[in-house]
């Protein structure tokens, strides 16, 4: 083994301490703690995961991830089922995993929580063979996240702005959601599949869900217009969405959502092409994540 822990940064994520200088405050902290350990940037989609298994390779006891959602989706995939520890500094968007862990969004601390020793075996999910560990949707939520990743803007405030361009010409879709032996047929704008309690920013789609249970939290929202959407976004920033007449909740350990066209769908913000099913389950306690003790 070379080294006892490896840092995979993504020198793009997020909008502050961009480019080299992430690498070389990374480099500063291993130095200064005195680490056995080493830091890596990545150089395109995809790197990170192909980085993440060659940590496994050499047998690193720790890998972290510096980055968004998705360089975290990218590590942390390879890491499933491993008994390799997963850190976590935080520097995207929404950063919804971290926001549900508690682990620290200042830089500095967060190297902090990524070096430290306490360790939560959380729960995963999988769509279509595709790891998720945040969130994963369907409809206008995918739609959303396309036009974000394809948008030079980011941060909360571009989300929104992209989220009602979007929505002004959205149609909802009909869906079949089968789960423990029920079968329920929906006419929906979007179906969020939630494994922590929020999108990010403190956006709660699932509030009670847990990393821990072994499930997953199924949101589907009926059709809406603007008011009824400016107050499902108020339900959403004050834990309250299950409460709207136009939410349907579910919690179970697989889902089985039949689509009745085409279209995309997002695990943590990736955008993939379903045909006409997506399979949707929990992996209990499959990644081992460092959260604040």
């Amino acid at each position: 083994m070379r080294d006892e822990m490896v840092f995979i940064i993504n020198p793009l994520s997020g909008k502050s301490g961009k480019g080299p200088v992430r690498k070389q405050r990374i480099d500063a902290f291993i130095q200064s703690k005195g680490l056995k350990a080493r830091s890596i940037l990545t150089e395109r989609a995809g790197h990170a995961t192909e980085l993440a298994m060659q940590c496994v390779k050499e047998g690193a006891a720790r890998v972290i991830c510096v980055g968004g959602d998705g360089t975290m989706n990218e590590v942390a995939r390879v890491l499933v089922g491993t008994e390799i520890l997963f850190g976590l500094v935080p520097m995207g968007s929404g950063n919804g995993l971290a926001r549900h862990l508690g682990i620290p969004l200042s830089f500095e601390e967060a190297l902090e929580n990524a070096t430290s020793e306490s360790v939560l075996r959380m729960d995963t999910g999988l769509a279509n063979g595709h790891p998720f560990f945040n969130v994963m949707g369907i409809g206008l939520d995918a739609e959303i996240g396309m036009r974000f990743n394809r948008s030079r803007w980011r941060g909360f405030a571009a989300y929104i702005v992209l989220g009602l361009k979007t929505f002004a010409f959205y149609r909802s879709s009909h869906y079949v959601v089968e789960s423990d032996g029920n079968r329920l047929a929906l006419e929906v704008d979007l179906i969020v599949v939630a494994n922590s309690s929020q999108y990010g920013n403190d956006a709660f789609i699932a509030p009670d869900a847990s990393l821990e249970d072994g499930k997953l939290n199924m949101v589907a929202v009926e059709p809406f217009g603007l008011f009824a959407g400016l107050n499902l976004l108020r339900r959403v920033f004050s834990k309250t969405v299950y409460q709207s007449a136009k939410v349907h909740a579910l919690c179970s350990e697989a889902f089985t959502v039949k689509l009745s066209k085409p279209g995309p769908f997002h695990v943590d913000g990736e955008i993939l092409e379903c045909e006409g099913e997506i399979d949707i389950r929990a992996r209990p306690k499959s990644l081992q994540i460092i959260v604040p003790s």
